[in-house]
């Protein structure tokens, strides 16, 4: 039964997708930025979502529901934590609009080439916002779509962390370079690693693909190429283990004081 009657927004042709798990749909409700319809949720999660919310300041309208109900509505989704909300895609900016928001004499972003796991990209939002990343730039080609099990996976940070789409990663790194960025490409097969760099005060590092790796176009557009050091025993790491290490390392190095 529903809560409260609200006017919903209008709706954008299938662009709409539901967020599940308390920790998705608080961030998605605290994103003024975000385009919200109704959200579901059980006696025991309406509780829990009270304890950070306050509903009555929330222009969506709630409706309680039971679990088994949830599922059907999720369509077999069990860990959904007993809520639910269905939203619209984030509406990103232009890239130069995301260069002039952040606005800042220290800068750290991750450009993900061509990433279509929506695990390790939802990863890499998580560590992005755990270390204070100031954006993260998606290709559109061949890249994660935002939808229920990536926005589930990165746990509210896809509504924390500013985040744009581009088209043509040339035109990008262009205008990168052009505001005052320097690009640096994570490699395995780099000769420099990234603790032999003094880091400038606006960097972007850029991932490839998890089964590619950086393309060879990509790494052209690179001021340099970087690796982190690691023993004999493994060859590579995982893409979203390569920037949690990144992000971690660049964040405590006084970079940004």
């Amino acid at each position: 039964m529903s809560k409260r009657s609200k006017k919903l927004p209008k709706k954008r042709q299938n662009s709409d997708y539901w967020i599940y798990g308390h920790h998705a749909v608080v961030g998605a409700l605290m994103n003024k930025n975000r385009v919200k319809y109704e959200v579901y949720f059980t006696s025991e999660a309406e509780k829990k979502l009270k304890n950070e919310i306050k509903l009555e300041n929330i222009n969506v309208m709630c409706i309680k529901k039971t679990r088994d109900e949830i599922d059907l509505l999720l369509k077999g989704i069990s860990n959904h934590q007993g809520i639910c909300l269905r939203v619209e895609k984030i509406q990103t900016p232009q890239l130069s609009d995301f260069i002039k928001n952040l606005n800042k004499e220290t800068s750290i972003i991750f450009l993900l080439d061509q990433l279509d796991d929506p695990q390790n990209v939802g990863a890499i939002f998580r560590s992005a916002l755990a270390f204070n990343i100031d954006g993260i730039i998606l290709t559109n080609n061949n890249s994660v779509t935002e939808n229920s099990f990536l926005a589930k996976t990165a746990s509210s940070a896809i509504d924390k962390v500013p985040f744009t789409k581009i088209q043509n990663i040339s035109s990008c790194i262009k205008i990168l370079k052009d505001n005052g960025y320097w690009i640096y490409g994570l490699d395995m097969k780099a000769k420099s690693s990234i603790t032999d760099i003094k880091f400038p005060k606006k960097i972007v590092f850029v991932l490839g693909s998890e089964s590619k790796g950086m393309r060879r176009i990509t790494s052209s557009l690179c001021d340099e190429s970087l690796k982190i050091k690691m023993s004999d025993n493994l060859e590579s790491l995982n893409v979203s283990n390569t920037a949690a290490i990144m992000m971690f390392y660049v964040s405590n190095i006084n970079l940004k004081s």
